[in-house]
């Protein structure tokens, strides 16, 4: 049995790094991680995996820490409405704005690509070639092991089925001889992966349209809520958008982003 004090060891060194929030209610989603990192060393126990990090963490313990207690969940077209909302008013609303612009989108959250992926095969999809090449996207992650994969753009049989309607998975993947799919490489090379920490890494200012951070704050605490939030905004060129998760909202959170509703769908936007 693990004991309190490894759990809120290792939450804290991720909480400190990440901003990722485990309170002693969330302990029991560590315990499969920790185990995990139990394989990964070869070691006996919690206790031992404890003693060594307690010792000293090098850069690569620190990269399998965050590679395995990051959260990675994500499926193709997770909540379906904002795409459609991205399709049908915030890209034709851009347009209007930045007539012909390549329109630039960042995925800040973007775990194995599904997000990222799931953006580009809306757009073609819905808008056509031409919208589909005036895109760029940007895909980012605390973890490595999650963006080396989504550079590789191969999905098990059960990643293309969660969420991915059966006429994009033909148009956009090809079957592989261990049955697993790959992304073709006309969406892959529309898609700029790279490692990025959203607490400690300088934002870029004023170059995205679209900043997709879905399931993101929902983790952190109120202060570091406001920090990525108000970096968002200096990241968003005006009349861009910010998209968040279902479950998330800016309640008590201090920016001057503008609360907007599209088809059931709260958006922000930056108005200047």
């Amino acid at each position: 049995m693990i004991s309190n004090e490894i759990f809120k060891f290792f939450a804290d060194i991720v909480h400190k790094a990440s901003g990722m929030v485990y309170t002693e209610k969330d302990f029991y989603r560590l315990e499969p991680r920790i185990n995990d990192m139990i394989k990964i060393f070869q070691l006996d126990d919690a206790e031992a995996l404890y003693w060594k990090y307690k010792g000293d963490m090098t850069p690569d313990m620190q990269t399998v820490l965050f590679n395995v207690f990051t959260n990675n969940e994500t499926y193709f077209f997770r909540d379906v409405r904002p795409f459609m909302v991205l399709t049908s008013h915030i890209l034709p609303e851009l347009w209007e704005r930045y007539p012909d612009e390549l329109i630039k989108i960042w995925s800040c959250a973007s775990s194995t690509g599904q997000e990222a992926l799931s953006t580009l095969m809306a757009i073609e999809n819905d808008m056509g070639a031409k919208a589909f090449q005036l895109i760029d996207v940007d895909a980012t992650d605390i973890s490595k092991r999650a963006l080396e994969k989504a550079k590789q753009g191969v999905y098990t049989g059960l990643d293309v089925q969660r969420g991915l309607p059966i006429e994009m998975l033909l148009k956009n993947f090809k079957r592989l001889p261990s049955e697993d799919w790959q992304v073709l490489p006309k969406l892959l090379s529309k898609i700029n992966f790279r490692e990025f920490n959203l607490l400690n890494d300088s934002f870029p200012i004023k170059k995205y349209h679209i900043v997709f951070c879905r399931n993101v704050l929902i983790y952190q605490d109120f202060e570091n809520k406001n920090t990525i939030v108000k970096n968002i905004f200096e990241s968003l060129l005006p009349g861009g958008y910010m998209l968040l998760g279902s479950g998330e909202s800016l309640i008590k959170v201090d920016s001057a982003l503008e609360k907007i509703t599209i088809s059931g769908l709260t958006v922000y936007r930056k108005n200047e």
